[in-house]
């Protein structure tokens, strides 16, 4: 490869950010496409040159607009929005993902959730907010209980879940994990033990949380449905901050009305926005966020590190970092 001629984008950088792509890439070199898909794609019909694009929704039409394209540079950890529009092809344009970025933000994520459910603060901010000091009977049952002796389970140990093991450990938890890759026996510094996938019944039975971090892939689809939730135990918070396709969100309701499972921290669903008839808005064992687990002030520093890295490794022709692997799917 060579010095990219022309990098269009959407990507909102910090104004420190975009000061440091401007001076790596030169003068004239970032084309920013304030908007969203459809000003990107108008950028890209503008400027049939650029060989270099970083979105996180690239237009379907990619490809046969930007004729020159080399490498698109997804600003998200998942790709599987990409596959499905075609654009990562054998023999296409490089695609790159920001794995890795996400791991600080999810994993302090993730912690706040259990410490949320633990110390029972959604009842806590109710009483806040009716402006009421709860009685003998209401204080004893806010009696919270602690992570430290819990057991952690770990579905997916990328960067991500590694992150989050770390944390359960310095809060004193056992940490169960299992991912793709691992075989019988096999183990790891960040975990006290790790699983083979089909083993994932093991850690579901022993884990009082259970943390879903894989990528959206067809292995992954409804990764977790009736079985894997009976399989839980009947106190146990299942947390998912990947892709919503991992869990069978109709067998979920059912488990968590029928208390099956104590309860849920949810950032994902398997469609987003989440309808407003969904039966998971009025569950009352059910902590919802709207897909933003991953979102702090240092995105764009971390992405613009990973970019800039990526850019040199472009230059001299050495591989890039995060690179898609179609046929794991990420």
């Amino acid at each position: 490869m060579e010095n990219p001629q022309l990098v269009v984008s959407n990507f909102t950088f910090a104004p420190e950010d975009q000061r440091r792509m401007e001076a790596a890439l030169g003068p004239g070199a970032l084309v920013l496409a304030h908007g969203g898909r459809d000003v990107l794609r108008e950028a890209l019909v503008a400027h049939p040159e650029a060989d270099v694009v970083a979105s996180f929704f690239p237009p379907a039409d990619l490809l046969a607009i930007a004729p020159n394209l080399k490498w698109i540079a997804l600003p998200s950890a998942g790709v599987d929005h990409a596959i499905r529009a075609g654009i990562v092809q054998p023999g296409g344009p490089v695609v790159t993902t920001a794995s890795g970025i996400h791991a600080v933000p999810i994993g302090e994520f993730v912690l706040s959730l259990m410490l949320m459910w633990v110390r029972h603060w959604p009842q806590i901010i109710d009483y806040q907010r009716a402006g009421t000091w709860p009685d003998s009977a209401g204080r004893e049952r806010l009696h919270g209980r602690e992570l430290d002796g819990a057991t952690l389970g770990v579905i997916g140990l990328g960067s991500i879940g590694r992150h989050i093991a770390r944390l359960g450990r310095a809060f004193g938890m056992r940490i169960i994990a299992t991912r793709r890759s691992a075989s019988a026996g096999a183990s790891d510094p960040d975990v006290d033990m790790m699983v083979p996938p089909d083993r994932l019944g093991d850690l579901l039975a022993a884990a009082d949380f259970v943390v879903v971090s894989v990528p959206a892939t067809e292995q992954t689809l409804h990764l977790i449905g009736a079985d894997e939730l009976r399989a839980m135990r009947h106190a146990a918070f299942l947390i998912n901050i990947s892709r919503g396709s991992a869990i069978d969100e109709a067998a979920l309701i059912a488990a968590l009305t029928d208390g099956v499972i104590g309860g849920a921290g949810l950032d994902v669903f398997e469609t987003e926005p989440l309808p407003a008839e969904s039966p998971l808005w009025q569950l009352p064992n059910v902590i919802i966020s709207p897909h933003v687990a991953g979102n702090t002030d240092q995105y764009s520093r971390r992405f613009t590190d990973l970019f800039l890295e990526n850019l040199a490794r472009y230059r001299v022709g050495e591989p890039l970092r995060n690179v898609v692997d179609l046929g794991r799917g990420y």
